[in-house]
């Protein structure tokens, strides 16, 4: 494993993860998928074996803390990683595998798909279609996946088919939340897609006075010379923030010799990258509830490095990479706070060109590069190839913005302040 330029542990690739959530929308899991930072955009088929092994070994971050909590980790086979026996490098209370349908056509695959499943192991059928000659496979399943890209009439329809099996049905690519809402009616028992990261159709509520002192603390962080000893200050006054932030730095993960007391001395010995960066995604965590709020702090993290790493690397733009890390940051907070992003935006000191981005408006130069971060995000890879052709960058150098990305946000996932610098 390497160390990249900022400390953080790195390597060729990096395990990313898509939530799948169910009917009340509590997380039910997440599958794994694995980005390098070689090739083209697109996951190549040899992704499987690194992303098992790794996960084997326990150096995906986060993977402890998702089986302490009792969820899945969904993972790709094929049939090379189901002959070469790789699903016993997972645990069996943790591990979901997703088989294609063709793996039902195979007798010797098929054998060992009975045995995995009588060992413990969920088997879920990635593409469900209801053929006759696949019936003993959907038997044997605990999941049948079926993709919102075939409409209404060809959800209706296989959804009816599954239930003849004792599984639950998952809903794939739910692009929006009018469509989840389809599906739940249809019987889906699990969902996966884009949708919990668009803003939910309520009622408008007043902007609360604790989410306006939180948001002022963004504006006093985000000063160009930012006065230290007033924000030590405004921290310590924040007894939440303050408690977090001691508890981690006095635990064994930093070492440090003495005893840290006081705000004031954690921001000295931190230096003021790596903890403007964890107040940051704290202040973001304080903001964000409901049941997908996890998830959406994940995506604002990552985001964030992503853009920065973009500006970096493509310095001719002119991009500031502090900037754009900022607007991969904010890029969810109508959705964390259910409310209009224009209303939140007036109390974030932003430039005028980062809020019209955020608000989404035509013709801004930043907006590219926040549809980009979205496609990559959502294995959308096809339109994220066309995305970087069009605007003329280069392929390499964006997956590998990608991949450094996921791994930081994986780190900073566990409120980690040596993750925390950029």
């Amino acid at each position: 494993m390497n160390m990249d330029e900022n400390g953080l542990q790195s390597s060729d690739w990096a395990l990313a993860r898509h939530p799948i959530f169910d009917t009340r929308q509590a997380l039910w899991g997440y599958e794994i998928f694995c980005v390098s930072n070689r090739g083209g955009l697109s996951p190549s088929p040899e992704a499987e074996e690194p992303s098992l092994s790794s996960m084997a070994s326990g150096s995906y971050v986060g993977l402890q803390q998702v089986s302490e909590r009792g969820k899945r980790i969904v993972v790709g086979l094929n049939d090379r990683t189901l002959l070469a026996n790789l699903p016993y490098t997972l645990q069996s209370s943790l591990a979901a595998l997703k088989v294609p349908e063709r793996i039902g056509l195979h007798p010797d695959l098929m054998e060992t798909l009975a045995k995995l499943k009588t060992e413990g192991y969920l088997l879920v059928v990635g593409d469900y279609s209801d053929q006759a000659d696949l019936e003993p496979l959907y038997r044997l399943s605990d999941v049948l996946g079926i993709s919102s890209s075939l409409g209404t009439e060809g959800l209706t329809r296989l959804a009816a088919a599954g239930r003849r099996y004792p599984v639950k049905l998952l809903a794939t690519g739910v692009a929006d939340r009018s469509f989840l809402g389809n599906c739940a009616t249809l019987g889906f028992d699990l969902f996966q897609g884009s949708y919990f990261k668009s803003p939910e159709d309520v009622p408008v509520r007043r902007i609360s006075s604790n989410e306006i002192a939180r948001l002022r603390l963004f504006q006093l962080i985000e000063q160009k010379d930012p006065d230290f000893f007033k924000v030590a200050e405004v921290i310590q006054s924040d007894a939440s923030i303050s408690f977090r932030l001691l508890a981690l730095l006095n635990s064994a993960a930093f070492g440090f010799r003495q005893k840290i007391k006081s705000i004031r001395q954690a921001v000295t010995l931190l230096g003021w990258q790596k903890t403007r960066n964890w107040l940051r995604v704290a202040l973001l965590n304080d903001l964000a509830h409901g049941l997908n709020s996890s998830e959406l702090v994940y995506l604002s993290a990552q985001r964030g490095r992503f853009l920065e790493r973009i500006g970096t690397a493509f310095d001719y733009w002119g991009f500031d990479p502090d900037s754009l890390q900022l607007l991969g940051l904010f890029s969810l907070l109508d959705v964390m706070l259910g409310l209009p992003m224009a209303e939140t935006l007036q109390y974030l000191p932003l430039e005028d060109k980062l809020k019209s981005a955020l608000k989404r408006e035509d013709n801004n130069e930043y907006l590219p590069l926040l549809l980009l971060a979205e496609m990559l995000e959502d294995g959308r890879w096809e339109e994220a190839a066309a995305l970087v052709r069009r605007l003329g960058l280069e392929e390499g150098p964006v997956k590998e913005a990608f991949q450094t990305s996921v791994t930081w946000a994986n780190q900073f996932g566990t409120m980690d302040l040596e993750a925390a610098e950029s």
